[in-house]
Parts: structure tokens; sequence; C-alpha cells
């Protein structure tokens, strides 16, 4: 097996380790594809369908954006988990092997990262899963806040016919 492949292998039993402990707190299996367009479809009304829903519909929003805020939620985390696990790898990976180059620390650092395939391959890893949590920083609470405005919408409309 090459180092590269071992970097791999390592991030998915890592994944593999917290689903199992989300599925102990009763949290249904993470799907990283979750494609649902219903709730895009709320997410792109414009004001004046927004107003023209009924309460039921008002209520059907929530819940999905709801739900969708929770999966983004989801994501996010999972993404800075894998961020946490690869700056641990590298920094006990990497321990020592930096003095032996010259420059600033982080240079030396770099170049101690650059100098093996194992640690490059989780150096890609932790970019890549920094720039997907930079992606989803605060989407999660941008979408429930969307599902509280239909959940306010729909209270007001209720009250408006009590």
């Amino acid at each position: 097996m090459e180092k590269q492949d071992l970097a791999k292998q390592q991030l998915e039993k890592l994944d593999s380790i917290l689903d199992e402990y989300e599925s102990s707190l009763g949290i249904s299996q993470f799907r990283d594809d979750l494609n649902d367009e219903s709730a895009k479809k709320y997410l792109r009304l414009s004001r004046n369908q927004i107003e023209k829903l009924t309460p039921d519909e008002c209520a059907e929003a929530a819940l999905l954006l709801a739900s969708l805020s929770f999966h983004l939620q989801r994501a996010y985390n999972r993404e800075v988990a894998r961020v946490s696990w690869s700056s641990q790898v590298l920094k006990s990976t990497v321990a020592g092997r930096e003095q032996s180059y010259k420059g600033s620390w982080e240079s030396q650092f770099n170049q101690a990262v650059e100098e093996d395939g194992y640690t490059r391959k989780v150096r890609s890893i932790q970019r890549y899963a920094q720039q997907r949590a930079d992606r989803l920083t605060y989407l999660a609470s941008s979408v429930k806040n969307m599902a509280d405005v239909f959940i306010n919408l729909q209270r007001a409309k209720v009250s408006k016919y009590v």
C-alpha cells in the first residue's frame, strides 16, 4: 500500500468512527449527497411568493429548511473534524524533521511535509477539508434563519385567522 493510500484509509477510518459515534447518539447516518429539491425550492422564492404561502406551506418550508440546516451543520462539523485530524497527524509525523531545513519555522515545517508522500496527501486532505469548511461556514445558520422566517410567517397567518 502506498503512503498516500494510507492517509486516505486513515481518514475513512476516522469518518467511520465518528459516524458510529453519531449513530450511538441516535442521529441517522450522514449522507454527503443530500439533494433535497423541495428545500431548495423554498430558498428560491421571492418575497411575494413567500407572502402567498398558506400556513401549512409555511410549516412545510420551515421543516424542510430546518432539516437542511441540520445537514449543513453536520457537513461543516465533518470537515472541521478532518482539518483537526490532519493538523494533528502533520504535527506528530513531521515533529523533529523540520529542524533539518532552513528558514522560518513555518517554512521548515512545510519543507518537511513536502518531502514525504504520506504527509503531502494528509496536507492535501487538510486543504480540501478546510476549503469545504470555509464554504459551509454560516450556511447552516443562514438556512435556519430562513426556516424561522417561515415559522414566524405561519404564526402571523394563523393568528390573523383566529
